[in-house]
């Protein structure tokens, strides 16, 4: 959204406004983008103080030389609609906020001055029309105070930076503070309000920064009527908007083209041994080097595809250094581990325990079909002298019999319930209360409901566990351990 606010450029001359309006106009349609025309409202014989109001006071000066009546200002919104411009003024003082429904402006300003005439806020507060607020010299504390002003309202509003310098050098723009805006006030739009010289644009970083309302002053030298030095001219108007165009290009436009020359570049992914017809595809089994092949009419998977291949099964035989092709890949293998993973991630989150792109181990000492029956999850935190992991098992699951030759672990019930199995011992775990399995003792754990422990022990070394069921035994480790990322 452009508000091009005409301010006093119109000089008090109606047929100057419209020549502005319909110049400006010419513009927006040529880059067909959202805008508003400006004015600004004043009750003169009530806003200046009658001691003043035939002084030479710049202002009061100012104003009075380019005042303008009701049927004025209506003559030159006709002619913003006219042009399929939207309307827009700033009211300063309450005297003036009629004229707002009156001549039924669709957007209303507050100028940086008025952010806190807290009389004139809590009127404009009032109407339920969209309100564009600017804040230049406003402290935060300030602006959390108009902000709740306008949030008890439910009203739609937006806070604009804004430098009260006229002109602003760019040394003065201050755009971090559009950042601060950002983060103080996430939920409401943040704009630009600028008076910098038409020369010295830093509006297309503002709009980078994710401004998009973006205010500039308009006007029209002629021979009558200068333009002062922080006001566009039309031509200065078509030029920035050029120049947005270019920023936004670069800001949103994307490649069509990096993914294929990224792909050429990846590793592919191949196996690292003879694989069977329905074995089930393990991390151990794959390796990766260049080139990705991609064969007529399938799918070379490369090495970005791996949690899309570990825990499927093979369609048909494949040799050894043989392409991982999507043909030969049984898809409906990945949805039993997607609904691990995901049933996993749902548990964790119950129990509140952070994970962050973690391993996840999937031990399934009866085959994947079955972990729901028998297994468990593990992430391994850490593994040094000393070992940290959290376990995860699932409701009505069971981790099999099984003790350590090296290794002495103790439990913690993070989450959920567990009962151990030390021997022929039964113990139910409780919150706050390790429980030490010493080295070669034969243990086991289920849950009714679902539970997270924690597990600290000496160092895990890999095939350390001697099962009580022979056959998960003579099973090889990667046959009933699945490698995954969660």
């Amino acid at each position: 959204m452009y508000i091009l606010e005409m301010a006093n450029n119109h000089m008090g001359d109606v047929n100057h406004g419209k020549y502005i309006i319909d110049q400006f106009a010419y513009v927006v349609s040529k880059y067909e983008v959202n805008a508003a025309i400006k004015l600004q409202f004043r009750q003169l014989d009530t806003f200046i103080h009658k001691d003043f109001i035939n002084s030479d006071l710049k202002y009061v000066k100012r104003f009075k030389q380019t005042q303008l009546s009701k049927e004025d200002f209506k003559e030159l919104l006709e002619h913003v609609r006219y042009h399929n411009l939207k309307t827009c003024s700033t009211a300063f003082d309450n005297e003036s906020i009629s004229w707002l429904d009156e001549l039924d402006i669709s957007i209303i300003k507050v100028a940086s001055c008025s952010i806190d005439d807290w009389p004139l806020l809590e009127e404009i507060s009032q109407i339920n029309k969209k309100i564009i607020i600017s804040t230049a010299g406003a402290t935060l504390r300030t602006l959390h105070k108009v902000y709740d002003l306008f949030k008890n309202k439910n009203r739609d509003f937006a806070f604009m930076h804004c430098v009260a310098d006229y002109p602003t050098s760019h040394d003065k723009s201050n755009l971090k503070r559009i950042t601060i805006l950002k983060n103080e006030f996430p939920d409401i739009e943040i704009g630009y309000s600028t008076h910098e010289r038409p020369n010295c644009s830093t509006s297309e970083y503002a709009i980078a920064m994710g401004c998009n309302i973006i205010e500039k002053h308009i006007g029209i030298a002629t021979d009558n009527y200068p333009l002062n030095e922080y006001s566009l001219s039309p031509k200065d108007f078509y030029k920035f908007l050029s120049r947005v165009k270019y920023f936004n290009d670069a800001l949103l436009g994307k490649s069509n083209t990096e993914h294929e020359s990224l792909r050429s570049l990846k590793r592919g992914m191949y196996f690292s041994k003879d694989m069977q017809k329905n074995e089930t595809i393990n991390k151990e089994d794959l390796y990766f080097c260049m080139p990705v092949q991609d064969p007529d009419n399938d799918y070379h998977f490369d090495a970005s595809d791996i949690d899309n291949v570990i825990g499927k099964s093979m369609l048909e035989s494949a040799s050894r250094y043989s392409m991982v092709k999507k043909s030969i890949v049984n898809d409906q293998g990945g949805s039993a581990l997607d609904s691990i993973k995901s049933t996993i991630a749902d548990l964790l989150k119950q129990a509140n325990i952070a994970y962050k792109d973690q391993d996840l181990e999937i031990s399934c000492h009866y085959g994947l079909n079955n972990f729901y029956q028998t297994g468990c999850g593990i992430i391994t935190k850490i593994n040094r002298q000393y070992c940290k992991k959290i376990i995860i098992c699932l409701p009505n699951q069971t981790h099999p019999s099984h003790r350590h030759i090296q290794k002495e672990e103790c439990f913690e019930l993070l989450h959920g319930d567990c009962t151990v199995k030390l021997e022929y011992d039964e113990i139910e775990l409780v919150k706050g209360e390790p429980l030490l399995v010493p080295v070669s003792t034969n243990h086991s754990f289920k849950s009714n409901y679902g539970c997270v422990l924690e597990e600290i022990s000496t160092k895990h070394i890999k095939g350390d566990s001697i099962y009580s069921d022979p056959n998960i035994n003579k099973l090889p480790l990667d046959k009933r351990k699945i490698i995954t990322r969660l």
